[in-house]
């Protein structure tokens, strides 16, 4: 069942190993639904999770990467499966690689949160809640992460994209219509040489080109401004990708944008230079970040 979602399209790697410490603190609305069981987990299935995005027209058909609606805010649904140990997830939606509201029961949340009991699946509904443009076609992530409660300085986890599911479709309004394009220009990176890995990596090491694991924990003051070095890359099948950054289950500017453009041709490995802001709210939050293959092209690898 992942592939049929195609999970391959979206390269995922979540860095859950940094946190931000400030001053006071933060809450996080947390949404329990009453389950109908476990459908569609395999023995195949190593996350323990299932997640799946679907219209009432694709719902029971191949999935083919594409969502197609007439208006944007018609009915999307997600469905939620997990089983092995009671988890807490959070859903998240992107549209052209920025974080969107969605409206679930008449209630707008940017990260919608479930606290999943052992054996648990549900259906949801959503919508959009903002407008967008009808005349292109668009891309649109949707990403489930689990043990959102669970911070990473307090548990032994690793470099992996095994947290979390992301499909990766496009939102289609019409086949004739074209695909938005991005607003950001290409960043400059530099080639790493010598240090070759496919996927993601942030770290609090501006200088050196090393691959290293790293802290986990950064103690900042109230909206500090803090650098992050990036590695990412390692694709053959690609010439470019997004950069995506959360903070707190929140999208995060990086460089004054909301996401950035690296060109990673020929599988080269690239790095370069994340500025971002600490929030203004006092707490503990989690960095992750994702990198998504070629978001603007309506034939993604």
């Amino acid at each position: 069942m992942i592939t049929k979602i195609r999970i391959s399209q979206f390269c995922i790697l979540m860095i859950s190993l940094m946190q931000i410490i400030i001053l006071t603190g933060c809450n996080n609305t947390r949404i329990q639904r009453k389950d109908d069981g476990i459908q569609h987990l395999v023995n195949e299935n190593t996350y323990g999770y299932y997640f799946d995005l679907y219209t009432t027209k694709s719902k029971d058909q191949e999935r083919n990467g594409i969502i197609e609606l007439q208006e944007y805010n018609d009915d999307i649904f997600f469905r939620v499966e997990n089983e092995g140990q009671q988890r807490q997830f959070s859903v998240q939606v992107f549209i052209d690689c920025r974080q969107v509201p969605i409206k679930i029961d008449g209630t707008e949340y940017d990260t919608f949160f479930i606290d999943a009991p052992e054996n648990f699946g549900h259906n949801f509904t959503f919508q959009l809640t903002e407008p967008i443009d009808t005349n292109y076609n668009h891309s649109l992530i949707a990403i489930l992460t689990a043990g959102t409660d669970v911070l990473t300085n307090e548990v032994n986890y690793k470099l992996s994209n095994n947290y979390s599911i992301a499909i990766d479709h496009v939102l289609s309004f019409g086949q004739d219509n074209p695909m938005v394009q991005p607003e950001y220009n290409i960043e400059k990176t530099e080639t790493v040489t010598g240090y070759q890995a496919t996927g993601l990596l942030l770290n609090t090491d501006i200088e050196d080109y090393k691959r290293t694991m790293p802290d986990r924990e950064l103690k900042l003051s109230s909206g500090e401004e803090f650098s992050l070095q990036y590695q990412v890359g390692g694709y053959e099948d690609c010439k470019e990708v997004a950069v995506i950054i959360t903070v707190g289950s929140e999208q995060v500017d990086i460089n004054n944008q909301d996401y950035i453009l690296c060109e990673v041709d020929n599988g080269e490995l690239v790095r370069g230079i994340a500025n971002l802001d600490a929030p203004k709210q006092a707490g503990q939050y989690e960095i992750m970040g994702w990198v998504v293959k070629e978001p603007f092209n309506a034939d993604k690898p």
